[in-house]
């Protein structure tokens, strides 16, 4: 409705327009129009009345599709913003189970329900990350907390980056840049380590469990895209799993780093202790 007030106050809400010419443009308001709305009912009759109007039948058309017919789709569209009038279309076409589609829809709207967007729906509590000291937000978690960027070094270092996406906009940049075949894997990477990271998050924050070291992530993430590869056909599904085997690689060589014990030894107390505890 482009003009809301107008068409509340107007009695004859269902009017043609045909009735209104017949008219001359007198309808029926349940009150008095103060001068701008009156300015504003004058300025639509005389719209209407230099309309230069065809003899024929009317056409239903909607113009929010490029068929002029209505569609859902269309609706979705137009309501969604983003590029592309937010069509998602890399998510959608993604084979990949539909609660992850649904998972990354809304982690490219930085909609997921990390703390900060709690306390936005009246949430009373801590906010800070569960991982570090830092405000828990889409971004941090997923790519600015230190262990979120661990976990891309990691990914990052099997083919040779350099560094590490800070948000889901750099991400595509950054996979389309070190990855030749990067468009066709991007959302299937992203979708599976940031589940991991949320399926991590998660258990940190409700059973208190925080991983050992960033790598257990990343084999989760591994385990996800082996799972999901079955979706795809076979030659799809032998690429993942020889990147997934570079992956496991890499996380099982720094949790095993990280995991040698180291002897400690104290060192010998000096010479003079020694001699004046014998003497005693």
């Amino acid at each position: 409705v482009l003009h809301p007030i107008l068409y509340d106050w107007c009695a004859d809400k269902f009017i043609t327009i045909l009735c209104v010419l017949d008219r001359n443009g007198h309808l029926n308001f349940n009150r008095w129009l103060p001068p701008p709305l009156f300015e504003t009912w004058m300025e639509v009759l005389e719209e209407t009345f230099a309309f230069q109007f065809v003899n024929r039948d009317d056409i239903v058309s909607w113009k929010w599709s490029s068929k002029k017919i209505f569609t859902t789709k269309s609706i979705y569209d137009h309501m969604t913003p983003g590029p592309g009038n937010g069509c998602f279309s890399h998510i959608w076409g993604a084979k990949i189970p539909y609660k992850i589609k649904i998972f990354t829809w809304l982690l490219e709207q930085k909609a997921v329900l990390t703390k900060d967007n709690l306390v936005k729906r009246k949430w009373v509590g801590d906010s800070t990350c569960v991982f570090c000291d830092q405000i828990e937000t889409v971004d941090h978690l997923f790519f600015l907390c230190p262990m979120a960027r661990c976990v891309w070094g990691m990914v990052g270092s099997c083919f040779g980056a350099d560094n590490t996406p800070t948000n889901i906009g750099q991400y595509r940049l950054w996979v389309t840049n070190w990855l030749l075949d990067g468009q066709n894997v991007h959302h299937f990477g992203l979708a599976a380590v940031c589940w991991a990271i949320w399926k991590q998050r998660n258990k940190a924050v409700f059973e208190n469990k925080l991983p050992r070291h960033p790598s257990e992530i990343l084999i989760h993430a591994c385990s996800f895209m082996m799972y999901w590869a079955d979706l795809y056909n076979s030659e799809f599904q032998g690429r993942v799993l020889e990147d997934v085997k570079t992956l496991l690689a890499c996380a099982h060589r720094v949790l095993a780093h990280q995991n040698r014990t180291v002897v400690m030894r104290l060192p010998a107390p000096p010479e003079d202790q020694v001699e004046e505890e014998g003497g005693n």
